[in-house]
């Protein structure tokens, strides 16, 4: 039972950090709460600071190993990732639009006007813009793969060691932020109707993202009932090891060996699960857009246009490349492009990581289902290319 509650230990004091903000926030001393707001920008501070070195690091890491491990492949492989990813995050713009557009889901931003301030501000100066530091990353990491130089790859792990420590040393200070972020917006009087609205964008995510590849691996089966169910079968223990770690690295054995029983060529799994575990990731594609629109509506904020959200999708799954595999990465090197692109404020962008975190086991789990899709789909293409 022990075991079993540290895979949850994350969502549990995420959840824990809420029900503090809400339970605590009306006795707290407003000096207090002035001092936990004020320390929780300072950590958005500090993480947007490192993030242009961060996603770097990343970048050149992962494109560097796929690189090594694919290198033949490559011209298949990012292709069809890129291509899947961005399909995946407009697809997220459009069913927002038309969820948001219903009378389920109401503004209730209506803040008091005794709104919380911060008892200090700390600001950090921008050295390197994000744009710069994954277009670096991507032709380092290039460079790197392509050449394959032992020497030089030796690069990528030094650099993987350094984010590791980045991410182990940043995650301990993440509910502080929430929690600075929720007390914040439970002072301003909004954070109770916020949280009543996110249960119907739940729904609406297990729908349209599970919906999508559930109708993949059918069309994959050419509607073959037995072939289809197979493919399920054959996931399943891969998508229970997901939700229970919140890691697609955590059930990446078993999304390999659930790849290999649905592929032509077993050697294709054992080449495309790899590649895709951090950067092929169909439920934060649908999940975080989705969530950010709808915190964007919460707020009142204007929806961004069609030409606008597709401006912000191409960084978003360049951004994917810079994913760490961490319990809420996915979301952590988001939050400078979903501030940049459409506007989020801190509090807007504290409340887009702590739904997120809540909801991780669910998230992960479509990742690694849309993995598993992917691989059927790239030995399709292999197999074809071949011929």
């Amino acid at each position: 039972m022990c075991s079993k509650l540290k895979n949850f230990a994350m969502p549990l004091i995420f959840l824990g950090a809420l029900l503090f903000a809400i339970v605590t926030e009306p006795v707290l001393p407003n000096q207090l709460k002035s001092v936990l707001y004020a320390v929780s920008l300072a950590v958005k501070e500090i993480l947007v600071f490192c993030l242009p070195f961060i996603i770097f690091a990343l970048v050149v890491n992962s494109i560097t190993k796929l690189g090594s491990k694919a290198l033949k492949y490559i011209a298949v492989i990012l292709p069809l990732i890129c291509t899947s990813n961005f399909c995946n995050t407009m697809l997220s713009y459009f069913t927002s639009r038309l969820c948001l557009s219903g009378d389920w889901f109401k503004n209730s931003a209506d803040a008091t006007t005794n709104a919380l301030s911060p008892a200090f501000t700390f600001h950090m100066p921008s050295i390197v813009s994000n744009d710069i530091a994954l277009l670096s990353g991507v032709i380092v990491g290039l460079i790197l793969g392509i050449t394959d130089i032992k020497r030089m790859a030796k690069i990528g792990i030094c650099l993987d060691k350094i984010t590791t420590i980045f991410f182990k040393l940043l995650i301990p200070v993440m509910p502080i932020f929430i929690i600075g972020t929720m007390l914040k917006l439970q002072s301003d009087g909004i954070l109770v109707s916020i949280l009543e609205n996110y249960l119907p964008i739940l729904i609406v995510f297990v729908c349209t993202s599970f919906g999508m590849v559930t109708l993949q691996l059918a069309l994959l089966s050419k509607c073959n009932i037995a072939t289809f169910i197979g493919y399920i079968r054959n996931i399943i223990p891969a998508l229970v090891t997901a939700f229970g770690s919140m890691s697609s690295v955590a059930a990446m054995p078993m999304s390999i060996k659930g790849a290999e029983k649905n592929v032509r060529d077993v050697k294709n799994a054992d080449i495309i699960i790899p590649c895709t575990v951090n950067i092929h990731l169909v439920g934060d594609c649908f999940f975080i857009p989705l969530v950010a629109l709808s915190v964007m509506a919460t707020f009142g904020l204007e929806m961004p246009t069609l030409s606008s959200y597709a401006i912000f999708a191409l960084h978003f799954i360049l951004a994917k490349f810079a994913v760490a595999a961490v319990p809420g990465g996915g979301v952590l090197v988001m939050l400078p492009i979903m501030e940049h692109y459409l506007g989020l404020n801190a509090d807007m962008l504290g409340l887009v990581t702590a739904i997120y975190i809540l909801f991780d086991p669910i998230i992960t789990t479509c990742n690694v289902a849309g993995n598993g899709a992917m691989a059927i789909i790239f030995d399709r293409v292999v197999n074809t290319a071949e011929k």
